[in-house]
């Protein structure tokens, strides 16, 4: 019998949730045969027979759970963030402009909550991740005891090889630490307006344990909104959801019967 591939992706509850620097320390401190400089959806990847594969796309969150039951070499990493410090990020190609916001952070948060248990998924949350990065990297191994650790990852920077692209993301390379934790504070008018959007953000704060309430909102009083352009539209139609989905689940037919024929025999 052939040796079986494994493949890790990583997703997330958003773009500019830290799939990029999780990646870049993966790659870095882990033994990965082969994996891309940066984003990757899960159906254009391939490997070798044998090989660890490593890729990540964050709005892959949608369809992963349908791969997961059907392709049993096919494993996950979801990283979730606190939706206020998602939706004030600004992406280092374009430091004018907000990246995400409320409306895709729920949309995929959802998509994962009910994966939380699945033996080949794995739920980090980014504040762990920056703030005690070996531990998390323990996790990872113990979670996934195929992968062999090569660094910790506190020492990724002075291991990493990241591509321009993904450097560009990061907006440089850096020891992991907590700095961006809490940008949100310094960034009230954008968490106003997108609650004027979208509504509330205290439920989904409530769920994902990072408040006990709505006290926090006191801090948005008197605060100016910032209805900045977001890079994601703050609204999807119907027709133009109704295609991405199509799109995607052809994608995920796409990938399994690419898994039934590279199957081992």
């Amino acid at each position: 019998m052939g040796a079986m591939f494994r493949h890790l992706h990583i997703v997330a509850c958003s773009p500019r949730s830290g799939t990029t620097l999780l990646h870049e320390a993966m790659v870095t401190c882990f033994q990965v045969d082969r994996h891309y400089e940066h984003e990757m959806r899960f159906n254009l990847a391939s490997a070798a027979a044998g090989e660890i594969l490593l890729t990540k796309r964050p709005k892959d969150t949608t369809y992963v759970g349908a791969v997961l039951e059907s392709v049993p070499d096919f494993h996950v990493i979801y990283l979730l963030r606190d939706p206020r410090d998602v939706i004030v990020s600004r992406h280092g190609k374009d430091r004018d402009s907000y990246y995400s916001n409320i409306r895709l952070w729920r949309e995929l948060q959802a998509a994962a909550k009910p994966l939380k248990t699945h033996p080949r998924f794995l739920e980090i949350r980014y504040e762990d991740f920056v703030r005690e990065p070996d531990a998390v990297q323990a996790r990872i191994a113990e979670r996934f005891p195929w992968l062999k650790p090569l660094h910790p990852f506190s020492e990724y920077h002075l291991y990493a090889k990241s591509s321009a692209a993904s450097a560009r993301a990061m907006n440089e390379v850096r020891p992991i630490g907590p700095d961006s934790v809490g940008l949100w504070r310094r960034n009230l008018g954008r968490i106003k307006a997108q609650q004027q959007l979208h509504g509330s953000l205290t439920p989904d704060l409530v769920d994902c344990g990072y408040e006990t309430s709505a006290e926090w909102e006191r801090v948005l009083e008197g605060v100016e909104p910032d209805f900045a352009a977001s890079r994601y539209a703050e609204r999807i139609y119907f027709w133009r959801r109704l295609a991405a989905r199509v799109d995607g689940w052809r994608k995920v037919a796409a990938y399994r019967r690419m898994r039934r024929r590279q199957a081992p025999a």
